[in-house]
């Protein structure tokens, strides 16, 4: 355990499912909590969920007194129990989450996605109703753009990148495609591109199949009715990231009186690495209003 999570007793273990073992870890603050509730965090395609939520973590402290950090299927160390790397569907991953919170038995929570996990924090929202009462996301996948034809013509850039990924020789392009298309202004440092590149590619099959999970749930979710069954809903966004996805979320914000759009100046797609203590500031923030 890092310095900067003293205060934190983590607990890490799987919870083994009919085709899954679902790894996780749970920070549960030493310090109590004036919160009542717990918070699930959901991490992007691609990445492990620790690497992503500690930095979080650590600025958020114990304003919530419990942490869940799951590594989603296909993701960090959570494997199939028969074939370690296989397709999915969003729902398969929905249920892998509903499974873990029956087994830590959390009745009420809040939650935070990111990309591929925002979708997950909004499926669980339509599912599970009152059961969460703040929702935090971070750029959700299915959230790209208004217009969800043009949407669902882009998706097919990243199926093209997903496939790329499968084959070893072009596993290396496909992730920079991905790269082009989710954070076409993202920094042009050297160090940078490769250590994300180094990050995509640890599971890069799992990655594929989470492109692969979003594009069909582009073509066949209901977005609208996933939209109308969200409530206390702030969602992040970097400032460098695409026109057309700042555009929406300035739309979803005037459109819906529960939902916040708040823009991280300076950061694009890759903003819960860039800006940690930004949003904790944020998130901290709006739990204050409406605890």
């Amino acid at each position: 355990m890092s310095s900067s999570l003293a205060h934190f007793q983590v607990h890490s273990t799987q919870l083994t499912l009919a085709d899954l073992h679902l790894h996780y870890h749970l920070y549960q603050a030493y310090q109590t909590s004036s919160h009542p509730r717990p918070l699930l965090l959901l991490h992007g395609a691609g990445v492990a969920g620790q690497a992503t939520w500690e930095p979080l973590i650590h600025y958020l402290g114990h304003q919530w007194p419990a942490y869940l950090v799951p590594d989603l299927r296909g993701m960090g160390a959570s494997v199939g129990i028969q074939h370690p790397e296989a397709p999915f569907d969003v729902h398969q991953v929905c249920a892998d989450i509903q499974a873990l919170l029956t087994q830590q038995g959390w009745e009420s929570f809040d939650v935070i996605g990111y990309s591929f996990g925002g979708l997950i924090a909004m499926l669980l929202k339509q599912a599970l109703g009152n059961q969460i009462k703040h929702t935090f996301l971070i750029e959700p996948a299915l959230l790209e753009r208004e217009d969800v034809q043009l949407m669902r013509q882009v998706r097919q850039g990243y199926s093209q990148a997903a496939a790329k990924m499968r084959v070893p020789a072009t596993q290396l392009a496909g992730i920079t495609e991905f790269l082009d298309l989710i954070a076409p202004l993202r920094s042009q440092s050297t160090r940078v591109e490769q250590a994300t590149l180094h990050r995509l590619a640890h599971r890069v099959l799992g990655f594929s199949y989470a492109l692969d999970a979003v594009t069909h749930a582009v073509h066949t979710l209901d977005r609208a009715a996933l939209l109308a069954a969200q409530n206390q809903v702030v969602c992040f966004y970097g400032g460098r990231s695409p026109a057309p996805l700042r555009a929406y979320q300035a739309h979803l914000s005037q459109q819906h009186p529960s939902w916040a759009s708040i823009e991280i100046a300076g950061t694009d797609h890759a903003l819960p690495y860039q800006k940690p203590k930004r949003l904790a500031h944020w998130m901290m923030h709006y739990l204050a209003d409406g605890a």
